[in-house]
């Protein structure tokens, strides 16, 4: 990851779930990650949350008694994960927060039943080194789920098409708190060929394939009507062959192989 990447998130910490925890649009794309989260993993399950930021989904696997461990390299990203974890009461058995980069996993130890991560964290680390940290730290079989931000979102894309305005995701360089973070953004097959040969994927589907992106939130909560229904549209279309690649998010689920 970025040097600066950790600094920048450290500056969001404290009002992350007041902002993005509350954007539409991202709400929409937790709740379609989380349902597979539920599905992938079971009570009793010991998992790692690969950039876990404020530990949203890390406490809710928790609370249905999945053995998570969070880990990130924002210190105030982790210190939030923990106090929300201590007011729901949940101990450190449950749910445990550790500051620590994705590709550093291995040191957590080995025979963990999985692993997933969320909203881009991935995107701001070297694939290869994940891999080579979560082969060593998954039993074979353990269940993987990896969400990415994709190259080229068909929303965008339409947008400058039609209108000229706009950049491509490519050649954007983003800001956190006025920071900016080096990200790469792989397609799903680049994806596929950095993580290599120790996992078997057996779906993909896109996120924000029909809805725009989440800095889109104000027109959410200005056409909240053609907003549910571009919502219930992608519910349809997010594994078509194509489409599952033009996401403003992409998914990966498979195995350890």
């Amino acid at each position: 990851m970025a040097s600066t990447a950790p600094a920048a998130f450290d500056a969001v910490a404290a009002d992350y779930d007041l902002s993005f925890g509350r954007n539409p649009i991202g709400l929409v794309f937790r709740h379609v990650v989380q349902r597979r989260l539920e599905a992938l993993f079971r009570p009793g399950d010991r998992v790692l949350d690969l950039g876990c930021g404020t530990g949203e989904d890390a406490l809710l696997l928790a609370a249905r008694g999945v053995r998570v461990t969070g880990i990130d390299p924002s210190p105030a990203m982790i210190a939030r994960a923990r106090a929300k974890a201590a007011q729901r009461g949940l101990d450190a058995q449950a749910c445990r927060f550790e500051l620590l980069h994705a590709e550093a996993a291995a040191l957590l130890g080995r025979g963990h039943d999985g692993a997933y991560s969320n909203f881009g964290a991935l995107n701001c680390s070297d694939l290869g080194a994940v891999s080579s940290a979560l082969a060593l730290s998954l039993r074979p079989g353990a269940g993987v789920l990896l969400s990415l931000l994709g190259p080229w979102p068909l929303p965008g894309l339409v947008r400058r098409a039609l209108t000229g305005l706009g950049e491509p995701r490519r050649r954007h360089l983003p800001r956190v708190a006025g920071v900016p973070v080096t990200v790469a953004y792989p397609t799903p097959a680049q994806a596929r060929r950095a993580l290599g040969p120790a996992f078997a994927w057996t779906d993909a589907f896109a996120l924000g394939v029909v809805l725009p992106g989440p800095e889109h939130e104000h027109w959410a909560a200005r056409f909240p009507q053609t907003f549910a229904a571009l919502a219930a549209v992608e519910g349809l279309v997010r594994r078509w062959p194509v489409l599952r690649g033009l996401g403003d998010h992409f998914v990966l689920e498979g195995r350890r192989a």
